[in-house]
């Protein structure tokens, strides 16, 4: 699947869109097929002052689909 990541803090272009792995979904959890993100105010903060990000940090966690 495609994602919205980075793996350093800074400015918007740090952000990078790549290929990561499909999630897999365990017994006791929900795979939500994803039709829209957003990228919010807390995913900007993070961008901008966590420490380095290792290995990959996804963005985007308000999210609409199905299940």
């Amino acid at each position: 699947m495609k994602a919205a990541v980075y793996d350093n803090p800074g400015p918007p272009s740090v952000l990078k869109y790549v290929d990561v792995p499909d999630p897999v979904c365990r017994s006791n959890e929900v795979l939500i097929r994803l039709e829209a993100i957003s990228i919010e105010g807390g995913d900007l903060i993070n961008r901008r002052s966590t420490s380095q990000v290792n290995p990959l940090w996804v963005v985007g966690y308000a999210a609409a689909g199905t299940s």
